[in-house]
């Protein structure tokens, strides 16, 4: 159902439309008024319905589009605590150390159908090689910005996962889920479990997935086949383990069959991060990976081309996306390299040490781009890291009649971290421009002194000219909101601690705490060990996902909060920006016959009156150990204007325009194949 509507039908027989945020204009009711005769143009149709034919042939326009305005500073505001997504998060105040784990992988699904985006994490203390096993948070959203733990009833809790990945396998409209183990665990497999439509799950026996091996990294789901049923790509593999990649067939039923040798090339790599999308525009869906470690078969990126049967070609070092040429920018700025890399060797072109990945178009040219997350080491004296590939932004380009990747990153000013892992693209604004966001990694911030090479986490807004200006420190999402109570200086013994109250804590002067309530800071938790620890803002992230938890059209963020020692919850900041312009959002509906219930692979593209074009596509997740994003599709509409066309290209090939009256902005719509508009 639509919701924000601006269209009314007045006592007088008149519409009126007031789209954006200013003009209206009124044309008589009636069944001859332009534009109300079709629900559904086809593309290509002259009769195609745009928002000028609602209101007639007016003089003054349909609406004053939005204005454009600076971000200013704190337009992030972190709800963590008021929104409920600490509840059990977290269990502080132990006087034993619990092993460190980073299992704080997470992201937004609508688990009972209600049409609000709910979330499910982990716990930040399973670390189930160490004894402590894996536990997953799961929390309802209640439409309002705020979340009550569901994790019992969901039965998802207990479940032994490193990650999750969700799709309707069974095409019954609801979300169902892939629990994927990361670790060798004895006893313990890869788990199909299907959803009751309320966001209850019971394993499914004989899935299809048990037998592979438990190091899988990630997993998306996608119709590779074209018969409307989801099938499963799993990226195995990661950091320290190689393995080849899996594909699966689904029969619609929750099962699946191993169709790896579709793959064609597929070595065992380890796999850190994949992404399902139709990079080449020809109507299916392809497979972009991240693999991890410039040591095995120099760290090069996979590429797996549909030729629309579910059958693959490996493609990345003719497309541009294997690796990069050229080093990395940091030592080129100092002078230490310049040019292509001299003398590759066996494996050829050293290419990254690669996380997540997301694609997008980025540039508005209606093709997709790829944005890449790395963890690049600027060493001059090893051959390996010098060469290898920074975090990277590949523009898709034609060369020669096929997709070729361009790096770009740099003539756009994208700064260089040492530390970055996972990586989004998202119109965090709504000014219809997609910005970057990534999460960064502490381990190597040492070596810098400027804030982007620090761990806090990255937030890249696309200015006009297509430049990134970093706007990650002044957003909110890092600030620390007060000082810390403890002077937390060096110390051997409690006498060395001056402050009254402070003991000699984990070699540091620090407040005594055995809950939460004792720490007075808003800033600070009770660590592991017994002592208040300053959450630090948002450095040292790890996966995080974007989707609108309050229905106010902008896109709010959540953060998984890295444990490096002592525990540490998530977060989740509210979006304080983006509303301030027009917008439109979409859910796409397939009818589980010929599409997918999901509509994975279902491509909207919003063409506006002076030609700007902005195109997405329906994702399953992405990136590193599956960040899932809301499934719905946003479109910050900025200043571009309210006369525009929103035309749906599912994926079996139906191409449709929708009626205009429906589709205004500051609207949320569900599209149901293939022209239905609620």
């Amino acid at each position: 159902m639509a919701r924000n509507f601006s269209l009314r039908a007045l006592a007088t027989g008149a519409l009126v439309v007031a789209i954006g945020c200013g003009t209206t204009a009124t044309t008589q009711t009636g069944a001859d008024a332009a534009g109300t005769d079709d629900a559904s143009d086809a593309v290509g149709t002259d009769d195609a319905t745009t928002l000028t034919d609602i209101v007639g042939d007016v003089d003054k326009p349909v609406c004053v589009p939005g204005e454009a305005t600076a971000l200013g500073e704190s337009f992030f505001v972190d709800i963590s605590q008021a929104s409920g997504i600490r509840h059990n998060n977290v269990v502080y105040g132990s006087a034993t150390a619990v092993p460190i784990n980073d299992h704080s992988r997470l992201g937004f699904v609508d688990l009972d159908g209600d049409g609000w985006d709910d979330i499910v994490t982990h716990s930040l203390y399973p670390n189930p090689q160490a004894g402590i096993p894996f536990e997953n948070l799961i929390f309802r959203n209640q439409g309002d910005g705020s979340f009550y733990d569901f994790s019992d009833e969901s039965g998802l809790r207990a479940v032994p996962a490193g990650w999750f990945a969700f799709g309707d396998v069974d095409n019954d409209g609801d979300q169902d889920c892939l629990a994927g183990l990361d670790v060798p665990l004895t006893g313990k497999t890869h788990q199909i479990l299907l959803n009751d439509g309320k966001g209850h799950f019971s394993p499914k026996a004989s899935s299809g997935v048990e037998k592979l091996q438990s190091v899988a990294g990630n997993a998306v789901f996608a119709d590779f086949d074209g018969d409307g049923k989801l099938d499963l790509f799993i990226g195995m593999g990661h950091t320290s383990y190689s393995a080849a990649n899996v594909l699966l067939i689904g029969n619609g039923d929750g099962t699946f069959v191993n169709h790896t040798p579709w793959l064609g090339k597929n070595p065992a790599q380890p796999t850190n991060g994949t992404v399902a999308c139709d990079y080449d525009s020809d109507g299916d869906m392809d497979v972009l990976v991240s693999n991890y470690g410039v040591s095995v078969l120099a760290g090069h990126n996979a590429l797996y081309e549909n030729d629309g049967t579910g059958h693959f070609t490996e493609v990345a070092e003719a497309r541009g996306f294997a690796y990069l040429k050229t080093g990395n920018p940091w030592l080129e700025a100092q002078g230490v390299m310049s040019g292509d890399e001299p003398a590759p060797g066996a494996d050829g072109y050293i290419g990254s040490n690669g996380f997540g990945l997301d694609c997008g178009d980025f540039n508005g040219d209606g093709r997709m781009d790829v944005f890449i997350t790395a963890i690049s080491h600027p060493v001059a004296d090893d051959y390996a890291r010098k060469w290898s590939d920074p975090t990277l932004l590949l523009i898709n380009t034609d060369k020669d009649g096929q997709v070729f990747f361009v790096s770009e990153g740099g003539q756009r000013k994208l700064p260089f971290n040492e530390g970055d892992v996972d990586g989004a693209m998202v119109d965090f604004d709504n000014d219809g421009r997609l910005d970057a966001s990534i999460s960064r990694d502490k381990k190597y911030e040492g070596s810098y002194t400027t804030p982007d090479q620090k761990a806090w986490f990255g937030l890249l807004h696309q200015e006009a000219d297509g430049s990134f200006a970093s706007v990650g420190p002044t957003s909110g999402i890092n600030t620390t909101n007060s000082k810390p109570s403890a002077s937390q200086v060096a110390c051997t013994q409690d006498s060395d601690c001056t402050v009254s109250g402070e003991k000699c804590l984990a070699k540091a002067c620090r407040t005594p705490c055995a809950t939460d309530a004792d720490c007075k800071q808003s800033n600070e938790n009770c660590a592991t060990g017994g002592y208040c620890k300053d959450l630090l803002g948002m450095k040292n992230a790890q996966n995080h996902a974007w989707a609108d938890v309050d229905g106010d059209g902008d896109l709010d963020l959540l953060v998984g909060g890295r444990d490096t020692g002592g525990g540490r919850p998530n977060f989740l900041f509210r979006n304080d920006a983006g509303q301030k312009l027009p917008w439109l959002k979409l859910r796409l509906q397939g009818d589980g016959v010929k599409v997918n219930r999901d509509a994975i692979g279902a491509r909207v593209v919003v063409t506006f009156a002076a030609g700007t074009k902005l195109t997405r596509e329906v994702k399953a997740s992405r990136g590193m150990h599956d960040s899932m994003d809301g499934r719905a599709l946003h479109f910050g509409l900025g200043t571009l204007g309210c006369d525009y066309t929103v035309q749906v290209r599912w994926p079996d090939g139906k191409v449709v325009t929708l009626e205009a009256a429906k589709v205004r902005p500051r609207q949320s719509v569900v599209v149901t194949y293939p022209d239905g508009v609620e």
